[in-house]
This record gives C-alpha cells, structure tokens and sequence, in this order.
C-alpha cells in the first residue's frame, strides 16, 4: 500500500530521525484519537524497536516463525524477543506489514481491532481431494481415508492426507520394466483434483513428490516411459526425483517446464492473468510460446497469458512456496491478489471490485490454517480495510476513507 505522511513519521520517529516539525505532526495526530495515543505508547516503551523493525524489514520472517513453532526452546530469551515483537508488529501493521496471528494477540486486546462485519467464523482449507482413476471411478480422498487400491500392477496407498504410487508388483522383473518403456504401450491416466478449501500430497511411481494446492489438480500417467510428463492446472509444489535419462516435464497453460532433478513451484489457476515457475533449487528450463529461458534457484518466470509474453526476475521464494508448509507468505503483493488466494483456501467468494483498494499492497505472513475472520482483523489492524459479509454469503472488502485533516487554527 503506498505510504501516508503518517506512515512516514512513523518510520522516522522509531529509527530516530523524525525532524522537530515531524514530531510536532506526530504529536497532533496521537491527540487525534486514544487508539493513535496507544500506539505510540507503544512504540515509547520498547526501546529495541527500532533495531527489530530493521530485521524484519530484511525478510527474517523464517526465524521469527521458528520461534513462535519452537515452544520448548529457549524460553526465557523468547519471553523478552516476542514483547519486542509484538509492539513491533502493531507498528507494522499500521504501514501495510502484518506477521503470524501468534506475535499479535497482546497488540489486539489493546488497539480493539474487532470492526470486520464477520458474524460467522469461516474455517480454513482441509486435506480433501477426488481420484480420478483410468476406469473411471472415482475416490474421495479425506483425513480419515486409508486404503489401498490396486490399478494394473501399481499399488495405490492411501493414507489419510497422502497418496502413493509404489513399485509394479515384484512379477514385473527389470527387463518386462525395460521393454515397457521401449515398446509402445497404452497410456493409462489418474487425476488427482483439490476443491477450494482442499490441500493434498502426491508421490508419484518414480518418486517424486507434488503438494497440491486449493483449487488445483494434477494429470499424471500409472507408469512413466521415455518421459515423465504431468499436466497441471492451478498451484503444485514438486519435488523432482533425480533420473538423468528421463525428464520430467510440467505442462501448465501452454508453458512447459523440463528438468532433470530439483525443486519449484508451479502456480497456473484460470483467474490469474500469469503462469509462474518459481525455482528453488536445482535448474529448470520453462518454453513457451516460442521462447525458452533457463532458470536459476531464486528466480521465477512468469508468461503473461493475453500475450505469451515470457520474462524472468529474481523473487521472494519464501513468499512463492510456504503455502506447503502452513504459512500464506505476501511480499508487496496487491489486496486482490491476496483474496484470491484466500478464496481458494478458504472457499468463499470474496468481492474486492471497490476502486478504493486500488494499489493496496501487503507484506507479511500469516498461519495457514487461521480463520478467515483472524487474517481480516489482522488486515484491518492497518486501519485501511474493512471486511464484511453480505446476505448472499460473499464478502466484501473496502477500504476506509481516511479521516479528512483538520483545518489549520
């Protein structure tokens, strides 16, 4: 979201360099309102802010969420970083940043953040998907499912928010295996889709490893020959197995990916304008349209839909990829691009047409697995927009006037 003056004395009032008129600014504004009063009181008492403000700008996201999961170690040194943290966090939020639920419970209870229009708590996503298997049947892949099913001579195990393929059955010697991949053979498919609000795990026959995303599906053959080529469509995070003599090739919205061992994510969903590879380790190349363009860890294409447009720039990885891990990362990423994701999670519809969240941006991190109603008030607390939900079950989203500044005595 672009910076406010408020914003901006804010920022130099906690690194010490707000001018003697800056401070005479902020001091009117905190008199404007006890919540303002608060938050400076706020930032008065913690004399480490500003150091933590500058680490956190630096994207140390990862060690701060590994202090908030690590709740056996270190806990007396803790007790003091998280009282840092969270007044910084309360600061954060009022300038477009906002971090995991867990630092922001104290900051809460005391800026009354409660102005979302919510009244009913909308759950987080679940590990639910369908199989789609070649003869057409259909399996419903839930937490409590553990079964094993059985399609040619592959083992298909099911297991709870996982599904497998293992090795052809120990009749099947190496040279039928050989013969197989040289010899023409039927191809034989199975579909795995995710529903909003779903997430699932896949372990492909050659073991390589896929987390689908909500929304999301993934078209993969029983048995891989020559190449191992998927089709994916919506978001899926791959863990390649190494195999030098047989590729391993992502088709996505007219975008293939090659690569022979490594780790990335594809992200491909119908409503979003772009196709983005995101590499983290390893080497990929991505072709579209007539173009090709080899990845290093760190950098993402993306082919612009409407005009094959392919270009490569280096990326926030952690942002790209956490969604596997429980976390939903955004860096300088738009509102709306924001609520799309949370649609998908979250299955809800979410209606961000108003003109007034036009260029706002968010950085931060947030649990995966929140409620909805817990990331809106989180959202709200940079006192720009407000969450509400209509008679028809959509929610809208709208940002707040700012109040008009007072005339001059």
């Amino acid at each position: 979201m672009e910076n406010t003056p408020i914003d901006r004395l804010l920022h130099d009032y906690i690194s010490g360099r707000i001018s003697p008129e800056g401070m005479q600014e902020l001091e009117a504004w905190s008199r404007e309102s006890e919540e303002n009063r608060q938050i400076l009181d706020l930032i008065d008492g913690n004399s480490d802010l500003g150091s933590e403000l500058s680490r956190m700008y630096r994207y140390e996201k990862e060690r701060v969420w590994q202090a908030i999961c690590e709740e056996d170690r270190h806990y007396m040194r803790r007790k003091r970083f998280f009282r840092t943290v969270r007044a910084c966090a309360a600061v954060l939020l009022l300038v477009g940043v906002f971090v995991s639920g867990a630092l922001l419970y104290e900051a809460r209870e005391r800026l009354d953040p409660n102005r979302n229009h919510l009244p009913t708590t909308v759950e987080p996503g679940t590990h639910r998907a369908v199989l789609e298997l070649s003869t057409g049947e259909v399996v419903a892949l839930t937490d409590t499912l553990r079964t094993e099913l059985r399609e040619r001579n592959m083992r298909i195990e099911i297991d709870g928010d996982r599904i497998a393929y293992r090795a052809p059955e120990a009749s099947e010697t190496p040279e039928t295996r050989k013969n197989t991949e040289s010899v023409p053979m039927e191809e034989v498919f199975n579909t795995v889709r995710v529903p909003q609000g779903g997430e699932y795990t896949l372990t492909l026959s050659d073991g390589t490893r896929a987390w689908i995303n909500a929304e999301s599906s993934i078209t993969y053959p029983l048995h891989f020959g020559r190449e191992r080529r998927v089709t994916v469509c919506g978001e899926v995070f791959f863990e390649v197995a190494h195999d030098a003599r047989h590729p391993f090739i992502v088709s996505a919205a007219g975008t293939e990916m090659t690569v022979l061992g490594t780790s990335f994510n594809v992200m491909a969903y119908d409503d979003e304008p772009r196709v983005e590879t995101t590499l983290v380790t390893g080497s990929l190349r991505v072709e579209a349209h007539g173009s090709q363009v080899v990845l290093t860890p760190g950098q993402q294409a993306g082919v612009e839909k409407a005009s094959g447009f392919l270009d490569v720039r280096e990326v926030n990885v952690e942002a790209c990829t956490m969604w596997r891990r429980g976390l939903l990362v955004f860096y300088e990423e738009s509102l709306r691009s924001i609520c799309r994701k949370l649609e998908r999670w979250y299955d809800v519809r979410i209606d961000t047409s108003s003109p007034s969240l036009d260029g706002v941006l968010y950085t931060g991190m947030v649990k995966r697995h929140e409620t909805l109603n817990t990331i809106a008030d989180l959202m709200n607390l940079t006192n720009d927009v407000v969450f509400s939900q209509q008679d028809d079950g959509t929610i809208r989203v709208v940002r707040k006037p700012r109040p008009k500044a007072r005339p001059a005595l």
